[in-house]
């Protein structure tokens, strides 16, 4: 029996793929025939919107905004003319739960024709079975592989943000530090630039003194020059000044001796003097005072 069901079950389900879903619009549009080829089917199955207009007088949808679930599948698409003068759209169901999930889902295809304008018709596709997409297969692979790998990821994120809370510590002490270090650095900057200015003056005094060396050297040299010479007269003079100096003291002797010769000849002839004198005031004294003394005394 239930053999005969699973037969059965395929061709059912073909059988329901070749039937033409009724289709509601929200215009009175009854010269516009929608069709969905098929109404349901898996989620790989694809899907054909076909629009026939019934009446010349009427425009066919040959361009729409469809909708799948409230999620848009693509605004302003070119319907694909066909022989038979209808407007075909290929769709294909969204790879993406839920709008991939088992149940019905609405199709919204909304357009402007003349002479009804805006008009919007509804479509119902019945998903079956769920039949996941080469994408969504590789993306529950990777899904899997991650979540194998979460267990020692989140061990090491842990670690990790240990760390990071010991690091941002640090970081922040760092910070702290480095603010230390900037206003430092600014003084530094501050005091080197002192520095510079006085090393430019003393760098300008420098080169000042050093020419003012040259010169003075070049003076140096100069008088030594002079000073070795006038060494040399010194020592001539000097030489010629012991000469004079012995000379001198010979002659100093000399003059004492002939002074002090001089100075008792001198003296013996103020004695003399004085005894001429005294003499000859004597000689005055008897010769003319004591006679006349005697002839008073007679």
């Amino acid at each position: 029996m239930i053999k005969t069901w699973k037969t059965l079950l395929p061709a059912l389900l073909v059988l329901s793929l070749m039937i033409v879903t009724a289709v509601h619009v929200n215009a009175q549009v009854d010269q516009i025939q929608a069709e969905i080829l098929p109404s349901q089917g898996g989620a790989n199955t694809p899907i054909l919107l076909r629009f026939t207009s019934l009446n010349t007088s009427v425009q066919n949808v040959q361009s729409a905004d469809i909708f799948w679930d409230n999620v848009t599948v693509g605004l302003n698409i070119q319907g694909t003319l066909g022989a038979n003068g209808a407007y075909d759209y290929n769709l294909t169901v969204p790879t993406e739960p839920p709008y991939s999930d088992v149940g019905n889902h609405t199709i919204q295809v909304d357009s402007t024709i003349t002479p009804y304008g805006p008009v919007t018709f509804y479509f119902t596709f019945t998903i079956t079975e769920f039949v996941p997409s080469p994408e969504y297969i590789a993306l529950n692979n990777t899904y899997n592989s991650l979540l194998a790998k979460y267990t020692p990821l989140l061990a090491e994120f842990n670690e990790l943000s240990a760390n990071y809370t010991t690091l941002l510590a640090e970081h922040n002490n760092d910070t702290l530090n480095l603010n230390t270090l900037t206003s430092q650095y600014n003084a530094l900057i501050s005091n080197y630039n002192s520095l510079s200015a006085n090393y430019n003056l003393l760098s300008t005094n420098y080169g000042n003194l050093t020419t003012a060396l040259l010169s003075l050297s070049t003076s140096f040299y100069s008088l030594q020059t002079n000073f070795q010479t006038l060494n040399t007269s010194y020592a001539t003079l000097m030489r010629d000044y012991n000469l004079l100096n012995s000379s001198y003291a010979g002659l100093l002797t000399n003059d004492n001796s002939i002074t002090g010769q001089l100075n008792f000849s001198r003296n013996l002839n103020y004695i003399l003097i004085i005894l001429i004198i005294a003499l000859a005031i004597t000689t005055i004294y008897l010769i003319k005072i004591k006679p006349k003394r005697n002839q008073k005394t007679r």
